[in-house]
């Protein structure tokens, strides 16, 4: 029926991971700052189909440690149980296998269904919070709430999978700056997930939110007040053993030519206020700056950068 669409996509930290596809595009679609999609309707794969490529993909990559599921919330299939069982057995050293999910999804899958699912060889599901404010979540459609979030991701914890979450900064615009930092600490304080990973909000164009954009229904903000929010969404956290991560290029702050911020990277609650010392830092040394202060969003309205 169909294989594979370019370009693939899958979290950066499973940029090294063999990519098997039991599903086609997302079943929700509708996030106004998603481009990924939108082009293609939802299609399940047949178990039977999923498992030929399995079997040419371990031909492929022998001995691969870790195994991503797409396209987007594979969960939702009635037979994923299968898939991955087949997936473990013909990737007998696999460490890792994951899968995104919405929250809604693991919510009306529960607890029970989800540890079959996880017998059966799934160890993390990657979940787009994106925003644990409610007005932000409403004005992007992701089409779940806040406390829906947190029951999703509760869940999955106690089903016994490692739960990573995905924070968009400057998702809130202008407008909502403290509230989508704060709410959005307040919903990982609930979960306890095992990663947060930060993501920086670019418009892309022919998004729906560009649309937005447009007509001034959503106002972007600064390369600084994105740091000021990253800053007050760390000083809010209280999680325990949780790895956070910047690891996506669009978190970079430059100064002219030069990169004066990568983001942040460290284990909760130990690693705290180092990485507040770096936003502090940052932030003095922009305050004083002279030079034109760049993100990724400056560089992708230029054309400086053309892919995401």
């Amino acid at each position: 029926m169909f294989n594979y669409d370019f370009p693939p996509y899958r979290p950066p930290n499973e940029a090294s991971s063999a990519l098997i596809r039991a599903s086609r595009g997302c079943p929700w679609n509708r996030c106004l700052f998603c481009t990924m999609y939108k082009t293609l309707k939802f299609q399940p794969k047949s178990v039977e189909e999923t498992k030929k490529d399995i079997d040419t993909a371990a031909k492929i990559y022998k001995g691969m440690k870790t195994i991503f599921i797409a396209d987007s919330d594979s969960l939702v299939l009635k037979d994923i149980d299968k898939v991955i069982s087949h997936i473990k057995l013909r990737f007998p050293d696999a460490e890792r296998i994951t899968s995104y999910a919405r929250a809604k999804t693991l919510m009306k899958l529960g607890v029970d269904r989800l540890k079959k699912i996880k017998k059966a060889g799934l160890t993390r599901v990657h979940i787009g919070l994106e925003s644990g404010d409610k007005k932000t979540l409403e004005f992007m459609q992701k089409g779940a709430t806040p406390e829906e979030m947190i029951a999703g991701g509760k869940v999955a914890k106690e089903a016994g999978l490692e739960v990573s979450f995905y924070i968009l900064i400057g998702a809130g615009g202008k407008n909502r700056i403290k509230e989508h930092a704060v709410e959005s600490a307040r919903v990982c304080n609930e979960v306890n997930p095992d990663f947060i990973r930060l993501r920086t909000l670019v418009v892309q164009r022919g998004s729906l939110l560009e649309e937005k954009m447009k007509s001034g229904q959503y106002k972007p903000t600064s390369p600084v007040e994105k740091l000021e929010e990253v800053k007050t969404f760390i000083e809010n956290l209280d999680v325990k053993k949780c790895e956070l991560a910047s690891d996506h290029f669009t978190n970079n702050i430059w100064l002219d030519n030069a990169v004066v911020y990568r983001g942040v990277y460290g284990i909760l609650p130990q690693d705290k206020q180092d990485m507040l010392d770096i936003i502090n830092q940052t932030l003095k040394l922009l305050s004083v700056a002279e030079g034109e202060i760049l993100d990724a969003t400056i560089l992708y309205e230029r054309g400086m950068i053309h892919s995401l």
